[in-house]
């Protein structure tokens, strides 16, 4: 994917209990509205790295990648 490509990150307000994890993880890209759900601030605010792990550790997984999206998910290991 092109470099200028931007990664879209998901929260579904339905599944979020508001924990923070994901805003514990990447301080830059998550944070909480007035009703403490997630939201993201920034899709490039953290390291690819950061982001997925706030994506896989959501305790409700509430947070996704957009299919297509520009995320480092893409690799594998």
């Amino acid at each position: 994917m092109a470099a200028t490509a931007r990664r879209e990150i998901r929260v579904d307000r339905t599944l979020c209990m508001g924990s923070g994890q994901c805003a514990w993880y990447a301080p830059n890209t998550f944070d909480q509205d007035d009703e403490t759900i997630a939201i993201v601030i920034d899709p490039d605010g953290d390291p690819a790295e950061a982001i997925e792990t706030a994506v896989t550790f959501c305790p409700t997984q509430a947070l996704s990648f957009a299919a297509g999206a520009d995320d480092a998910g893409d690799k594998q290991e």
